[in-house]
Order: structure tokens, then C-alpha cells, then sequence
């Protein structure tokens, strides 16, 4: 009788196992994705899939939405409440200002390090293209 219930307790031992392994690998990827400072790699499109297209805001308020920039930002209420706020953002921002930001994060905060109201900046380099970040500036810019 053991001979037969021995291998079937192995048998599921290994399975809950595996599937405790697989869940561990799936919320470690998850959290690496959600950590300050990083964007999970799902987020982003290869280059090859981007086309140019014509710049205007609503293509900007698509790719806001495509890349999920609503996991760290907030317009409206709808998305992020504890990060950066964009409401009224083209009455509070020129167009350069918000496209240098787009462009270089990083350098942009250095730059200006008063006109974000915080010491630290959270968003990394977004790896767009320079019609992506266009068309961005123009849907951030029409939030007045």
C-alpha cells in the first residue's frame, strides 16, 4: 500500500513546488516593475514596432495611456494619487520645459530642481521617439 501512496505524495509534493516556485518568480517580476525609478519591460515596445506617426495630442493621450504613465501619474483623479500630478500642466509648463523633462529626466530635475516641489526625482529615461515625446509634449500641454 505505501509502494503506491509514496509516489503520488511525491508526485504532488513536486507539483506544489513548482507552482510555489513559479508564483515566487511571478510577483518578484511584478515588483521589480513596480519599484520607483523602473519600468517593467512590457511597458515598453521594441523600436521596430514603433512607426512615426503624425504628431498631435491625441496621439500623446494614447501613448499615456500604452505606457501606462498613469502607474506614476494622476490627471483628473484617474491614475496614481501619490505621484506627480499633470493636471493643468500646459498652464503651469511650456512646451520645452515639458519636452526637455521627457527628453532627460535626470538632467531636467538637476536643472531645475524648484519647480518640481519635491528633492527627488522618481521617473527614469523613457527610451521614446522624438515624434513619441512630440506628441506627449502636445497632449501634457493641452491640459489647461
Amino acid at each position: 500500500m505505501f509502494k503506491r501512496i509514496l509516489p503520488i505524495t511525491l508526485f504532488f509534493v513536486c507539483v506544489l513546488t513548482l507552482s510555489t516556485l513559479a508564483g515566487q518568480a511571478d510577483d518578484k517580476k511584478q515588483r521589480a516593475g513596480n519599484e520607483p525609478g523602473k519600468v517593467a519591460q512590457s511597458k515598453k515596445k521594441s523600436r521596430s514596432n514603433r512607426k512615426a506617426r503624425s504628431i498631435s495630442a491625441s496621439l500623446g493621450k494614447d501613448l499615456y495611456k500604452q505606457y501606462q504613465c498613469y502607474d506614476c501619474h494622476s490627471i483628473g483623479g484617474k491614475g496614481c494619487e501619490n505621484g506627480f500630478r499633470l493636471d493643468n500642466e500646459g498652464s503651469k509648463r511650456t512646451k520645452a520645459f515639458i519636452k526637455e523633462h521627457l527628453v532627460d529626466p535626470d538632467k531636467h530635475f538637476d536643472k531645475h530642481p524648484d519647480a518640481f516641489g519635491t528633492d527627488l526625482n522618481l521617473m527614469p529615461p523613457q527610451d521614446l521617439e522624438s515624434w513619441e515625446i512630440d506628441s506627449l509634449v502636445e497632449y501634457l500641454y493641452s491640459l489647461k
